[in-house]
C-alpha cells in the first residue's frame, strides 16, 4: 500500500530482511480475564415458601434482620470481578412456544380464579387445589372444607348447647341473626357487609397492631423515622402550629378559616428518580385492609353454635399463618360465646382490634395446620380421632434399624473347644489322603519350608520376628501354615482331657486381591474349601466360618477390629506380610501392635518382608531377629545403560529431538572437548556423589573410562528423564537379532513410567520395519491399569508359534501381574507416583526414579521360567549411588485424614494429641501434614475447633472410604436421592466406566459426549450407568454389546454395581437406611432402587439437588472460571457480544493459581458456563495441574452447603456473601435475600447435627424435618 494512502503506514513492523520477507510478529498483550460476578436471585414464590418455612419454625412474629446491621464497607473488594457488563437478566417468563400456546379456556380462567381466591384466606396452594377438585369445583364448599380440616371443627355439639337450641327451629334462629345482623349495622355503618344474604357477612378493618407481621411495612416505619423527625423539628410554620387534622387525612372541615397552618407533604425524589411523598413509603399503605368473614354454613343451629370465621387482607407479603393463627383465636372465642346462646360477632370484632390480645402471637399449636408438604387428607384418621375426643395418633419419631446379612455371633469358650477338636480329628483324618500328600510334596520344595523348624524356634523364643524373603520363596503361603499344623500337631500329643489351647492367626495383606488369592492357594493346599480352616475378609465381603483359624485380610479390616477389640484378646498370632511395601496402613498398624506387645505378652508378631529393608523393622521392634529365605528365581544377567550402549548401534547426536538442552555455545565446547577429552580424561574420577547429568564430558570420560568415546558421548547428550523411542527401538533390535548367546525365544517386557508413554512407543514400533504389523513377527501389547480386562488378558495368551510378545507397562507388571513366559526385561527406571502436597492439598502424578528395591522386583520378573536378560536404561552409578534404597513411605506422600480419624475413633489413643501418636510411627510424617489433615477434617465437619470427633466424624470413620464420599452418601440418604449418589459415590471411590482404546480415542471421546449432561462428568458417568443397567435388565449379551458400542468397561459397570451394594449395607450398619438387606447374590442384577424405596428416591433424578449434595461433600474443592473483557462484533441486527470459545476461558483455585481442566471431562471443550464456578475431587499434577472430573455448581447451593468460614456483608450498596475467606464473592439481589439464605442455612445446619447424632432419625415424621428439606430442594431446583 502507498504510504500516502495509509496514513499510519509508521506504525506497522518492520521487516527483518535477513531471514523472511514476513513481518516480524509481536508478542499478544496480556489479556485481563476476571470472574463474572453472579447475582442471587430468589423467585417470589421461593421467597414465600422460605419465610413459611422459618415462620413454621420460630413462630408467626418472626422476622427477619434489619438491613441497619450492617455497615458499608466499600466496594474495592468487587474490583476483582466483571460487573455490569450489559447481561440481561430475566425476572420472569411467559412461555409462547407453539408447544405451550393452548388458548385458556372460561372454565380454565374460572379455576383459577377460584384458587386464588381459596388462597387469600391463608390455605396452602396445594390444599385449595385438592378442596376444589374434590368439591367439583363448587368454592363455597371447598371453602368450608379448608376450614374444617384447619381448624380441626368438633362434629358434636356439646350437651349444654344441645339443650338451649333444642326448642328452636331454624325460622327463630334466622330471625336472632337478623336481629344481630341490624345492631352490627348500626354499630358499624359502612364498615359491615351483607355479602350473601343469611350466609356472609363481611367487615372492613384497618388493624395496624397485625402489619408488624408484614416486612414491607416495617420497611416503611423504618424509613419513616427521619421524616417524622424531620417533620416534629419543623412543627411550627409562619408563625402557626401545624394542623393535625390535615398531616393526617390530608383535609381539614375548617378550610381556610382554620387557625393552624395546612403544610402539603414535600415531594422526595429518590436515587431511582421515584417521586414518593412522606406519608407514601410504602405502596401497601393506601389498600392494607383486613376482612372479617363470617360465614353461617347449611343448617346452622348460630347462636347456638359458632359460625365458621375467615380473616383476609390486601397486604401481599403478611405471612398466611398469621391469617389462619388469627381466625382460630377468634373461632375459639366464637365457640366459649355461642356455648351460652349469645351473638358472637361484636365481641370478636372488638377482639380483633383490641392491640393488647395480639401483641404476642403463639409461637406452636397443639394441633398444627396440615402440612403443605403432605395432602389435605393425609391424616384424615388424626382428625377423626380429634372429633371423636381421642388425641391425634402420633407419628414415629424414629425408625428402626435396619439389619444386613453380615451379623456376627459371639461364641462361648466352650463352643470355641469343641470346634477346635472337630478341626484337630479332621487334621488327622487328612495325613492319609492322597490329594493332601501331593500337596505337601510341592510343599517341601518350597525354599520356605525348609526354614520351618527355624522359624518355629524363633517364634517359641520372641514375641516378635522378622523373615526376610525374596519373591517366591513361598513366605505368604506356608509361615502361616506352619503355625497352624504345629498347633494341631502339638494338640494331638494331649490326653483327651487336656485342655486344648486356642490358636488364631490372623494375616495382613496390602490389597483385596492378594488376600483372597493367598487364602484361596492355602486352602487349596490343605484341600478344602475357602470358609472352613482358611478365610478372608475384605471390606464387606468375607468367607469365614465359626471354625476359621486362619484369615487373611486388608490392613485396614484389622484395623477396624481393633476399633471394637483393642485388645485382639482371641487372636494368637499376628502375620503382616509385604510389610516392606510400607503402606499407609501397615505402617500405623505396626505402632499399634508395638503398644499392644505391653499388654499381651501372649501374643505373637511375625513382619514379612522383602530382603534390602528388614533390619529397620528389627529395629523397630528394639532388635527382633531376622530370618531371611532365599529365593527361587533363575539366574539374570544384568545390564544398564552403558553396557547396552557398548553393543547395540545407537548414537545419540547433538540435533536430536531427545537430547538434553545445550546452548549454541556449549555445543562449540563439546566439539573442541571431543578432539582432547581422552587426555583430559586422566585426572581421577569425579566423586560418587555428583549425578551423571552434572558432569562434564572430560569427568564423563573419567568415570566411564572403561567404555568407548561413542558411549561416553550418548550418555552425556542424553536427557535421562526423557522416554527415547529411537533408544528403545535399537535396544529391542539388539536382542532379537544381535550377536549374543541371550535365548532367542520368550516375551520381552518393557517398563515405562504411564499410559502416554506407552502410546508414544506403540507408536513408535507399529512404524517400524522390523517391529510393525507388516513383518508379522512380533505382537506389541500394552498394559496399564486403565485398560479393560479383555485388553489385559491378551498378555497372558502365549503367542502364536514363530511370533514374539512384545509388552509395554507401567510398573503394574512390577508385583501385581506375573507374566509367565517372560525372559527379557527392558526397564527405564521411571515411574508416576502419587505425591501430596500439604499446602496446596493437592495430588500430583509426579515421575521420579525408581528406587533400588524396584529395579531389583522389575529384575526378577525375567527369570520366572528360565535365565533371563534385565537391561536397565539407566547407569550403573545412578544405580548404585543415586537410587533411593527402597520407595518413599505411602505415609509421606498421601492425605492423612482417614489416619487421624482412626487415631480418633480408636480407644488406646482416645486421650492423646494427634501430632503425638503419628510421632511414635516407624517414619513420621510431617507435623505439617498432619495439620493439613486435621484442617481439612474441620472443613469436612469431622472434627470440632477443638480436634475432637464430631458425631458426623463417628460415622464417617465407620466408612471405609475417602472421608468426602463418605459424606456424600450421608447426605444422599437425608435428601432422598440414595440411589443415584450411591452410583457416583461408587465412580469416585473407584473409576470412571469410560474406557478409550489406543486405536479409538477419537471415536470413544464423541460417544462419551453423548451422555454429556449439565457440564457436569459426575451426571455424564451416572446417565451412562443408568442407561446401561437399563438395557443391562434384558439380557447378559445385550449388556456386553452396549458397553461396547459406548467405550464402556464392563468390569467396571459391574464393579460399580457391587461397590454400591457395600455402600448401602454400611450406611444399613451405621443406621441411616432403614432396610433390611439380604446377602447379594453373585452377579446380581443392581436393585439398589427396589431395595431403598421410594420414599428415599424421591429426588433421584434432580440433577442440581446431585450437583449440590457433591459440593456439600467436596467443599472447598472450587474452581473459578475466569472470562476475558467482553468484545462485540458487528452484525446486520447490531453489535452482539462475542461468545467465549474453550481457549478464550482460564480457570482458577484458591492454592494453585491457574489450572486446566483435564482433556478427558466433558467440560474440557466447553466455551461458556453459565455458571463460573466448577466443583472437583480431584487435582493431579503432570505436565500442568489438572482438574479432573468436575460438575458446574449452581449459585444457590454455593451459598447454602458452604463451609463455616461463610459470611454476609454490605460493600458499595451490594449485600454480598463471602465464600473461602473472601476468595469467592457474590451479590445478593436483596438485602431479605440474604437474610432469608442465612437463616435457613442455620436451620439445615441444626437438622443435619440432629440426624448425624441420631441416625434413626425419621425426617418424614420430623417436626421441622420435612419442611426445610422440601424448601431447600425447591430453592435449588428452582433458582438461578
Amino acid at each position: 500500500m502507498d504510504p500516502e494512502q495509509d496514513e499510519n503506514w509508521y506504525l506497522r513492523p518492520l521487516c527483518d530482511p535477513r531471514t523472511t520477507n514476513a513481518p516480524v510478529k509481536v508478542a499478544p498483550a496480556k489479556v485481563a480475564v476476571k470472574t463474572e460476578m453472579q447475582e442471587l436471585r430468589l423467585s417470589e414464590a421461593s421467597q414465600k415458601i422460605t419465610m413459611e418455612t422459618l415462620r413454621a419454625i420460630h413462630g408467626p412474629e418472626f422476622r427477619l434482620n434489619d438491613a441497619s446491621v450492617y455497615s458499608d464497607r466499600g466496594s474495592h473488594m468487587k474490583k476483582a470481578y466483571w460487573e455490569d457488563r450489559g447481561t440481561l437478566v430475566v425476572h420472569s417468563v411467559t412461555n409462547y412456544s407453539a408447544e405451550s400456546q393452548k388458548a385458556e379456556t372460561p372454565e380454565d380462567r374460572l379455576r383459577r380464579f377460584a384458587l386464588l381466591k381459596l388462597e387469600n384466606y391463608g390455605f396452602a396452594p396445594l390444599h385449595c387445589v385438592e378442596a376444589y377438585d374434590h368439591c367439583n369445583g363448587n368454592t363455597d364448599d371447598a371453602l368450608l372444607l379448608l376450614y374444617r380440616k384447619y381448624m380441626r371443627i368438633p362434629g358434636l355439639q356439646s350437651e349444654k348447647t344441645s339443650l338451649l337450641n333444642n326448642d328452636l327451629n331454624e325460622d327463630e334462629l334466622l330471625e336472632m341473626r337478623n336481629d344481630e345482623k341490624a345492631a352490627l349495622e348500626s354499630i358499624y355503618d359502612e364498615v359491615f357487609e351483607e355479602k350473601e344474604k343469611d350466609t356472609i357477612w363481611s367487615l372492613k378493618f384497618k388493624i395496624d397492631h397485625l402489619m408488624v407481621h408484614s416486612p414491607s411495612e416495617r420497611r416503611r416505619q423504618t424509613g419513616g423515622k427521619e421524616q417524622n423527625t424531620k417533620q416534629k423539628q419543623s412543627q411550627i410554620v409562619n408563625g402557626k402550629a401545624r394542623c393535625r387534622n390535615f398531616d393526617r387525612d390530608g383535609t381539614c372541615r375548617f378550610g381556610g378559616k382554620c387557625r393552624f397552618a395546612h403544610v402539603r407533604p414535600t415531594p422526595v425524589i429518590d436515587d431511582g428518580k421515584r417521586i414518593k411523598t412522606d406519608s407514601f413509603l410504602d405502596g401497601n399503605e393506601e389498600d392494607n385492609w383486613f376482612f372479617l368473614e363470617i360465614r353461617f354454613p347449611p343448617h346452622t343451629r348460630y347462636p347456638y353454635e359458632a359460625p365458621f370465621i375467615y380473616l383476609k387482607t390486601t397486604c401481599h407479603d403478611l405471612p398466611r399463618d398469621v391469617l389462619l393463627l388469627v381466625a382460630r383465636r377468634l373461632y375459639c372465642e366464637a365457640r366459649s360465646i355461642c356455648a351460652d346462646g349469645m351473638g358472637c360477632v361484636y365481641s370478636i370484632c372488638e377482639t380483633l382490634q383490641n392491640g393488647e390480645a395480639y401483641s404476642q402471637m403463639p409461637k406452636g399449636d397443639s394441633h398444627p395446620f396440615p402440612s403443605d408438604a403432605k395432602s389435605l387428607f393425609a391424616n384424615d384418621q388424626d382428625v377423626a380421632d380429634v372429633l371423636n375426643g381421642e388425641e391425634p395418633q402420633v407419628l414415629p419419631t424414629h425408625y428402626e434399624r435396619g439389619q444386613t446379612s453380615h451379623t456376627e455371633q459371639q461364641r462361648s469358650l466352650k463352643q470355641t473347644e469343641n470346634e477346635d477338636r472337630v478341626l484337630l480329628r479332621r487334621f488327622l483324618q487328612r495325613q492319609d489322603d492322597e490329594r493332601y500328600r501331593k500337596m505337601m510334596s510341592g510343599r517341601r520344595s518350597l525354599p520356605a519350608f525348609e526354614k520351618m523348624i527355624e522359624i518355629l524356634d524363633l517364634m517359641e523364643q520372641s514375641q516378635v520376628i522378622v523373615i526376610s524373603g525374596e519373591t517366591g520363596c513361598g513366605k505368604s503361603t506356608q509361615v502361616p501354615q506352619f503355625i497352624l499344623d504345629n498347633w494341631l500337631f502339638q494338640a494331638s500329643k494331649l490326653k483327651e482331657a487336656n485342655k486344648m489351647p486356642h490358636v488364631e492367626v490372623v494375616c495382613t495383606q496390602p490389597r483385596r486381591l492378594s488376600a483372597i488369592g493367598v487364602a484361596e492357594r492355602v486352602a487349596d493346599e490343605r484341600t478344602e474349601r475357602v470358609g472352613q480352616t482358611v478365610g478372608y475378609q475384605i471390606r464387606l465381603e468375607n468367607k469365614i466360618s465359626s471354625t476359621t483359624r486362619l484369615t487373611f485380610c486388608t490392613t485396614g479390616i484389622l484395623l477396624r477390629r481393633l476399633a471394637a477389640d483393642p485388645l485382639l484378646s482371641t487372636v494368637s498370632h499376628i502375620i503382616v506380610d509385604e510389610v516392606h511395601e510400607r503402606s499407609e496402613e501397615s505402617d500405623f498398624l505396626l505402632m499399634i501392635l508395638k503398644d499392644l506387645l505391653k499388654q499381651r505378652h501372649d501374643l505373637k508378631v511375625i513382619l514379612m518382608s522383602a530382603t534390602l529393608n528388614a533390619k529397620l523393622f528389627s529395629d523397630y521392634f528394639g532388635g527382633a531377629p531376622v530370618l531371611e529365605i532365599p529365593g527361587r528365581t533363575f539366574h539374570v544377567e544384568q545390564l544398564f545403560l552403558e553396557d547396552v550402549l557398548e553393543v547395540c548401534d545407537y548414537v545419540m547426536e547433538c540435533d536430536s529431538q531427545y537430547c538434553r538442552k545445550i546452548t549454541k555455545k556449549e555445543e562449540e565446547e563439546l566439539m573442541r572437548e571431543l578432539e582432547y577429552s581422552d587426555v583430559k580424561s586422566e585426572v581421577a574420577a569425579p566423586g560418587k556423589n555428583i549425578k551423571d547429568d552434572k558432569l562434564t564430558l572430560a569427568q564423563m570420560y573419567g568415570r566411564y573410562g572403561d567404555y568407548s568415546k561413542k558411549t561416553c558421548k550418548s550418555i552425556y547428550l542424553m536427557e535421562p528423564m526423557k522416554i527415547n523411542p529411537e533408544l528403545v527401538e535399537s535396544v529391542l533390535k539388539y536382542i532379537v537379532e544381535g550377536e549374543h548367546n541371550w535365548p532367542k525365544e520368550g516375551t520381552i517386557l518393557l517398563f515405562l513410567p504411564g499410559l502416554q508413554e506407552i502410546q508414544t512407543i506403540h507408536e513408535a514400533l507399529k512404524d517400524s520395519t522390523l517391529f510393525g504389523s507388516r513383518n508379522g513377527n512380533f505382537i506389541v501389547l500394552p498394559l496399564h491399569s486403565s485398560l479393560s480386562s479383555e485388553e489385559q488378558s491378551a498378555i497372558f495368551r502365549p503367542a502364536p508359534k514363530g511370533k514374539r510378545k512384545i509388552v509395554l507397562s507401567t510398573n503394574i507388571a512390577e508385583t501385581s501381574i506375573t507374566i509367565d513366559d517372560c525372559v527379557f526385561v527392558v526397564d527405564y527406571g521411571l515411574m508416576k507416583e502419587k505425591r501430596f502436597d500439604a499446602n496446596r492439598n493437592m495430588e500430583s502424578l509426579e515421575l521420579v526414579w525408581v528406587s533400588r528395591a524396584n529395579a531389583m522386583q522389575r529384575k526378577g520378573r525375567a527369570g520366572r521360567v528360565m535365565p533371563g536378560v534385565c537391561i536397565h536404561l539407566f547407569t550403573g552409578h545412578r544405580f548404585r549411588h543415586n537410587f533411593l534404597a527402597q520407595p518413599v513411605p505411602e505415609i509421606h506422600r498421601v492425605p492423612l485424614e482417614q489416619l487421624v480419624l482412626r487415631i480418633k475413633t480408636l480407644p488406646c489413643f482416645s486421650a492423646k494429641n494427634t501430632l503425638e501418636v503419628l510421632g511414635r510411627t516407624l517414619e513420621p510424617p510431617t507435623e505439617e501434614n498432619i495439620l493439613s489433615a486435621v484442617r481439612r477434617l474441620q472443613d469436612v465437619g469431622a472434627l470440632d475447633e477443638t480436634q475432637n470427633l464430631t458425631a458426623l466424624g463417628h460415622h464417617l470413620s465407620a466408612l471405609p472410604v475417602d472421608v468426602r464420599i463418605g459424606k456424600l452418601m450421608l447426605y444422599g440418604a437425608i435428601f432422598q436421592c440414595l440411589d443415584s449418589v450411591l452410583t457416583i459415590a461408587a465412580c469416585l471411590s473407584h473409576k470412571s466406566p469410560f474406557v478409550s482404546p489406543f486405536n479409538k480415542r477419537a471415536e470413544a471421546e464423541k460417544r462419551k459426549r453423548e451422555f454429556a449432561i449439565c457440564n457436569s462428568d459426575h451426571l455424564t458417568m451416572l446417565l451412562a450407568y443408568k442407561k446401561w443397567l437399563e438395557v443391562s435388565r434384558r439380557n447378559f449379551f445385550a449388556s456386553r454389546n452396549y458397553a461396547d458400542e459406548h467405550f464402556l468397561s464392563l468390569k467396571t459397570l459391574e464393579t460399580i454395581s457391587e461397590v454400591k451394594y457395600q455402600f448401602l449395607e454400611l450406611l444399613v450398619s451405621i443406621g441411616f437406611v432403614p432396610v433390611n438387606i439380604p446377602r447379594k447374590r453373585k452377579n446380581a442384577s443392581d436393585n439398589i432402587l427396589d431395595l431403598t424405596g421410594a420414599d428415599l428416591n424421591v429426588n433421584g433424578e434432580n440433577n442440581r439437588l446431585l450437583i449440590s449434595l457433591l459440593y456439600a461433600a467436596l467443599y472447598p474443592n472450587i474452581v473459578k472460571v475466569l472470562t476475558p473483557e467482553r468484545s462485540y462484533i458487528s452484525t446486520v441486527g447490531g453489535a452482539m457480544a462475542k461468545m467465549h470459545n474453550a481457549k478464550d476461558l482460564r480457570f482458577k483455585t484458591r492454592q494453585d493459581g491457574f489450572v486446566a481442566i483435564h482433556p478427558s471431562s466433558v467440560n474440557a471443550i466447553v466455551g461458556s458456563f453459565q455458571s463460573p464456578f466448577l466443583i472437583y475431587q480431584e487435582k493431579v499434577k503432570t505436565s500442568r495441574i489438572f482438574i479432573r472430573e468436575c460438575s458446574m455448581l449452581p449459585l444457590v447451593p454455593l451459598v447454602l452447603f458452604a463451609g463455616s468460614d461463610f459470611k454476609i456483608e454490605l460493600h458499595g450498596g451490594d449485600f454480598v456473601f463471602l465464600l473461602e475467606e473472601d476468595w469467592i464473592i457474590l451479590k445478593a439481589h436483596t438485602h431479605e435475600t440474604a437474610e432469608m439464605i442465612q437463616c435457613l442455612r442455620l436451620e439445615l445446619l441444626k437438622l443435619l447435627e440432629e440426624k448425624i447424632s441420631d441416625p434413626c432419625l425419621n425426617l418424614l415424621n420430623h417436626e421441622n424435618g420435612l419442611k426445610i428439606i422440601k424448601t431447600i430442594v425447591h430453592l435449588i431446583t428452582n433458582n438461578n
